[in-house]
């Protein structure tokens, strides 16, 4: 759950105020909204946004047993399923089209008429046909890697966490029990 609310935080801090000020191409160079969605169009953003948001889901589905696990190490298949079900439809309602509109002024703004055409071109060729084919199978694994060392990460500094808590609460109950009343 943090994940997805980090995840539409830095999609609302980043596209947001380019979407708010929808702009207009003033220099001929500068790639008009239909110039932007055929390129995105090429890219298959909208499935590479899909499959991301349903690789995070994985990601948090497994966060949420190995958590639920940690604090119920004798859960029974009923009690993982629940779990599980907390999960169900976590990302249905984001509203892709209205995402890759966001962005449409973000690549007005950093690329040019003549840049979507080379970098189009490249895209087209088999070398780009490759990478376009092979990108969501790289992006998935990457994100498994990165999900298993981030669960790593953060199991042990919540261990850390924990340890630093329990010494301050014993710091804190042996504190009191020399005050006098």
């Amino acid at each position: 759950m943090k994940r997805l609310m980090l995840v539409v935080t830095l999609f609302s801090i980043l596209a947001g105020p380019a979407a708010t000020r929808a702009q207009e191409p003033s220099n001929p160079d500068v790639p008009d909204k239909a110039d932007v969605m055929k390129f995105l169009d090429l890219m298959h953003t909208k499935a590479q946004m899909v499959q991301a948001l349903e690789g995070m889901e994985k990601q948090m589905r497994i966060g949420a047993e190995q958590s639920f696990r940690q604090q119920v190490p004798d859960a029974t298949p009923d009690q993982l399923a629940k779990v599980d079900q907390l999960l169900d439809g976590i990302f249905q309602p984001l509203p892709i089209d209205e995402m890759v509109d966001a962005i449409v002024p973000i690549y007005q703004k950093h690329l040019t008429k003549t840049d979507l055409v080379a970098i189009a071109a490249f895209y087209s060729s088999p070398a780009g046909q490759k990478i376009l084919r092979e990108q969501p199978a790289i992006m998935a694994e990457a994100m498994q890697v990165g999900g298993e060392i981030g669960r790593r990460t953060f199991a042990a500094k919540s261990k850390q966490m924990d340890e630093k808590i329990a010494a301050l609460i014993k710091e804190t109950k042996s504190g009191q029990h020399s005050k006098p009343n």
